[in-house]
């Protein structure tokens, strides 16, 4: 569980900080994808290009991150607050969900859930 644990706290540290090498580092090289942006993809490479769209649309990062990992290691969700805006200068605060599947040490499966209705909601106002 310890290695689940890590392997959660440095994807939060490599999303906040754009580090997209590390974050494809914690990958395995066919990583499925789903949850940024819509439908889903498989790769690295896949993964890199989704972080970077998502990136230039929300300028965000997450913090109060809990980490919840079931028995065995996999899978993990992780809870973290985002704390965003947008080009128009609109910001935001939403939870977010990151779940993952772990293939020993490496990422086999990520998926991003948000609530993108209370998102919309705060930006209109």
């Amino acid at each position: 569980m310890a290695n689940a644990n890590a392997v959660a706290q440095e994807l939060v540290t490599a999303l906040n900080a754009r580090d997209y090498a590390a974050i494809a580092a914690l990958a395995d090289e066919d990583v499925a994808i789903s949850g940024f942006g819509e439908g889903g993809d498989m790769g690295r490479e896949a993964l890199r290009e989704r972080l970077a769209r998502h990136f230039s649309s929300f300028d965000e990062s997450y913090g109060d991150a809990v980490v919840m990992v079931a028995d065995g290691g996999s899978p993990l969700a992780i809870r973290v607050t985002a704390r965003g805006s947008v080009a128009s200068g609109k910001s935001y605060s939403v939870e977010k969900v990151l779940l993952l599947e772990l293939d020993g040490h490496r990422i086999a499966r990520m998926a991003l859930m948000v609530d993108e209705g209370e998102r919309m909601r705060q930006m209109a106002g």
